[in-house]
């Protein structure tokens, strides 16, 4: 199996909201773009504390898809399953 290379990463802040608490919700994560493969871009997610109400959100979260647009809709449908409306 051929090893790719990096060749862009970033850190991110992803922030959402749960609409009816008003609570928010903070993952700190490192978006990284490979030069190869069939899903080259990763975002890993660490949750930052507290927890929003009535939600326990997990801790760490790993997304891969063959674009950046593809790992941010995939983001949207990971907050959408618990409530939660992505907020830039």
């Amino acid at each position: 199996m051929p090893k790719f290379n990096v060749i862009f990463e970033s850190k991110e802040e992803i922030y959402g909201v749960v609409p009816r608490a008003y609570d928010w919700v903070h993952y700190k994560s490192v978006l990284t773009v490979k030069d190869g493969g069939k899903l080259p871009v990763s975002l890993e997610m660490v949750f930052i504390p507290p927890h929003p109400f009535m939600c326990n959100m997990p801790a760490t979260h790993s997304i891969k898809a063959e674009s950046i647009t593809a790992v941010y809709a995939k983001v949207v449908k990971f907050f959408n399953s618990f409530g939660i409306v992505f907020k830039m």
